[in-house]
């Protein structure tokens, strides 16, 4: 049975922050806003780490920057520091996030966010946010086919 199927859509864990869309869920959407105070970047985080405590299953990210025009060094190093504690639970459950990210000064943030904690997932950068909802199906399906293959070896 594919691991999909024994997490019905109800066994899905939201994030509790008005930045996410679990519209798609297993697919979680959030959209950085234009900008964002230390606390509410922190509030965020909090939220993140949180759900990541119980949302054991395969998962994709889509992550809207379009919309962001300002996050300080301080707000980099927050983030870079979160995604090194988040780390764990991305190399395990995270079949990819897809970043839309459609000026350049945005892949320039992403790529120095990235260089301070580098991915040890997949990802990959997108102008169009439909492109990026594709991209991540396709992580989660084969994510959740790698699971099911593994877990027959394991039990075949």
């Amino acid at each position: 049975m594919p691991e999909s199927a024994a997490h019905p859509p109800s066994a899905y864990v939201q994030i509790d922050h008005p930045w996410v869309s679990h519209r798609h869920m297993p697919i979680y959407e959030w959209t950085f806003p234009s900008e964002a105070s230390d606390e509410e970047l922190s509030t965020f985080i909090r939220a993140r780490e949180d759900w990541a405590k119980l949302a054991h299953y395969p998962v994709a990210w889509v992550v809207e920057l379009s919309n962001l025009r300002k996050a300080n060094a301080g707000q980099r190093k927050l983030f870079a520091e979160h995604l090194k504690r988040f780390e764990e639970h991305d190399v395990r459950w995270n079949a990819g996030s897809a970043l839309i990210v459609p000026r350049a000064w945005l892949r320039g943030l992403v790529t120095a966010v990235f260089w301070i904690s580098p991915p040890e997932f997949p990802h990959q950068a997108f102008a169009r946010r439909s492109d990026a909802l594709e991209w991540a199906q396709l992580q989660l399906d084969a994510k959740v086919a790698e699971r099911s293959d593994s877990s027959q070896t394991q039990t075949g």
